[in-house]
């Protein structure tokens, strides 16, 4: 029995060991083609029909750099979204912030010696937010219009330094929020109705979480593929 397709899909899965989930696909999907033709065009005996199937179907790297190129561009795609939809979840979380302070009949302000600060730190809330929501919607504009043909690396740095300056404002949104709920926390006694808006901040800080790691996700993978393929 020949192991030539067994050998090119490992040669193939080493090619794209630095996203597996992409490798897995791809294997299971070039083993089915590899031995339907195989099957399609005998050469005489299994080995050769083999053979055959692989040199019709292209080199191993070849190969791995275009399904490579396919996959990065449709994640570098999802970036944009990704982040506006991150910043998106976080004005609604602001925003159920205030409502339950305003149901609730929340009056309370910060302590009179850190009013400065919170004076500062709701400015710096204010813009820094806009800041992210126009950096998320330029990302998801930029990233909607890359073509569909090879990697453009121009491109792609361009869409990850609007992702990037677009998680680096929200983070200081975010760090914002937290000075503020503490200062207006820290104005009255501790009580159980504290939680509600500890934990819309809590859901803030996870939004940013999972921005900063889908961002460097996709970033990590862009850049080890480019160096493996020449993108």
């Amino acid at each position: 029995m020949s192991h030539l397709i067994a050998k090119y899909l490992e040669s193939l899965a080493c090619e794209l060991s630095f996203d597996r989930s992409l490798s897995r696909r791809v294997c299971e999907e070039v083993e089915d083609h590899l031995r339907q033709s195989a099957e399609r065009h005998p050469a005489g005996n299994i080995m050769e029909a083999e053979r055959k199937a692989i040199e019709l179907f292209g080199p191993a790297k070849t190969i791995a750099a275009q399904f490579a190129a396919t996959s990065l561009l449709k994640r570098s795609r999802s970036v944009g979204p990704i982040v506006l939809l991150i910043v998106l979840g976080v004005f609604a979380a602001m925003k159920a912030r205030v409502a339950w302070y305003a149901a609730t009949g929340w009056t309370a302000s910060e302590p009179a010696r850190f009013q400065d600060i919170g004076v500062i730190a709701y400015a710096f809330d204010r813009y820094a937010f806009y800041l992210a929501l126009i950096a998320g919607l330029c990302a998801w504009v930029y990233a909607s219009r890359m073509p569909s043909g090879a990697l453009d690396k121009t491109r792609l740095q361009r869409s990850f330094m609007l992702s990037a300056a677009a998680g680096a404002a929200l983070i200081g949104s975010v760090l914002a929020d937290i000075v503020l709920t503490a200062l207006r926390l820290s104005g009255v006694g501790w009580s159980t109705s504290h939680l509600i808006p500890i934990a819309s901040v809590g859901i803030e800080v996870a939004l940013v979480v999972v921005l900063v790691a889908s961002v460097h996700a996709v970033t990590s993978l862009v850049a080890t593929a480019t160096l493996r393929f020449d993108l």
